[in-house]
């Protein structure tokens, strides 16, 4: 495909970097360093200047485009390139990042023909929301079509000893993360203390399940404190206030405190304190807490304000994770890892990227896991033939019910297959479900 990227950040790079394997991308930015830099690593088409500026488009007349992703810091320059591109140039789709949760209440983004609109804060938040329903879970993936979800759990205390005890029409095994390692287990699968397992079922199989395989999470989060008045803190205290959940948070600006204050209407607890130290935990009750996350932008102030509520024994501690290289520390520290801002905006889009309106692609897991989603439209005559793909697990969800898909079976319009593998695995599985 043909890729214009607006905006040469982390997120432009990292998708430069993944994209240019496969495409051919056109990334444009005003810092001519930071694009030379890049283009002496990556191969793609730098663009020196300002993504808002008409004249940038001029030399990008001679073809037309796949899509046009505008992903710079400025939601105003992203709104205005994505405007010059598709008042200039051919392109077939349009994908914008925003980060004021504004524009998701207004039509601009329909008004400007813009199709799909990444809003990293509030999905981080909305994310986070999630866990309300599921106090043990790690986290909690929803899918379109189905009320079924995949949540990842860790195991502790339990009593089930092999997958086969769980796997069932309600709910499947379909990854483990184990040692830092990520697998599609078999029925015969033993399970050891300590794994991350990944269930996908229905809310109420998971929610009983979750009881047997985790013992120390907390059984109800109602108890929330946040470090950080920034940007994401915000959002998600937002959400959480929407559940009548009691809400603290604790920052080191006063500024950011003010302005917390004035956003959520004095709603949450705003408290300043420069320092994090025992009168926080102990004066201000946060060691009651149910949930305790850290949103920082530094992965390792995040570990730090998690690995200091572990001590004082809160039962579930989360950190936004801006940098991938810091997931598997936070995985084995024992530390709820949710993507941050930057990174759910890398991932949505590429997931948009490689859906379509009959199959949709998510990952977990770190990326480690791949699943695809397709539902059936059609009628067809003849039999389907499952792909019988080592390490991957391939389902048929029919009315509610998942069934192991591997025998040939005459699909149903409404039945959706649900493939799971490890991603270095996923493109093979891919080429199978595009078949169909």
């Amino acid at each position: 495909m043909e890729i214009i990227i607006a905006g040469a950040g982390s997120v432009g790079f990292n998708l430069a970097k993944t994209l240019s394997v496969k495409h051919n991308i056109v990334l444009i930015d005003k810092n001519k360093e930071t694009l030379n830099h890049i283009a002496e690593s990556l191969d793609i088409m730098p663009i020196y200047g300002h993504v808002e500026n008409p004249e940038v488009y001029q030399n990008l007349l001679d073809q037309s485009y796949d899509i046009f992703i505008a992903v710079t810091d400025s939601d105003e320059a992203n709104l205005f390139a994505t405007l010059m591109a598709d008042d200039i140039l051919e392109v077939e789709k349009k994908i914008i990042r925003l980060h004021n949760a504004y524009f998701s209440k207004s039509s601009i983004a329909e008004r400007l023909g813009i199709d799909e609109v990444i809003f990293p804060y509030a999905t981080t938040a909305q994310s986070l929301k999630l866990l309300l329903d599921f106090p043990k879970a790690n986290n909690v993936k929803k899918f379109r079509f189905m009320p079924h979800k995949l949540i990842s759990i860790y195991v502790n205390q339990s009593s089930i000893e092999r997958v086969a005890q769980i796997n069932s029409e309600q709910q499947v095994v379909v990854g483990i993360e184990r040692e830092k390692n990520f697998f599609v287990p078999n029925d015969d699968e033993l399970l050891e203390e300590g794994d991350l397992l990944y269930l996908f079922g229905t809310d109420e199989n998971i929610c009983s399940l979750s009881q047997e395989l985790n013992q120390n999470s907390p059984q109800k989060i109602s108890k929330i404190a946040i470090f950080g008045a920034n940007t994401l803190g915000v959002e998600i205290a937002k959400v959480f206030l929407e559940t009548k959940a009691d809400v603290k948070i604790i920052e080191k600006n006063a500024t950011l405190c003010k302005e917390a204050t004035e956003i959520l209407k004095n709603e949450a607890t705003i408290i300043h304190s420069r320092y994090i130290a025992d009168a926080i935990y102990n004066e201000e009750n946060i060691k009651h807490a149910d949930l305790i996350i850290s949103t920082s932008r530094s992965d390792e102030e995040n570990i730090i304000r998690c690995l200091e509520a572990k001590e004082y024994n809160v039962p579930k501690t989360i950190a936004i994770n801006n940098d991938t290289n810091f997931y598997d520390l936070m995985h084995k520290l024992g530390i709820v890892t949710i993507r941050g801002p930057k990174t759910m905006t890398y991932y949505n889009i590429l997931e948009r990227i490689s859906s379509n309106a009959t199959m949709r692609e998510r990952h977990y897991c770190g990326a480690r896991g791949t699943v695809f989603m397709r539902k059936i439209t059609f009628i067809s005559q003849k039999e389907t033939t499952p792909l019988l793909e080592q390490e991957s697990q391939l389902f048929l969800v029919r009315e509610g019910r998942i069934m192991a898909f591997n025998i040939p079976i005459l699909l149903e319009i409404g039945d959706i297959i649900m493939l799971f593998t490890p991603t270095n695995r996923a493109q093979k599985v891919k080429n199978w479900m595009q078949t169909l």
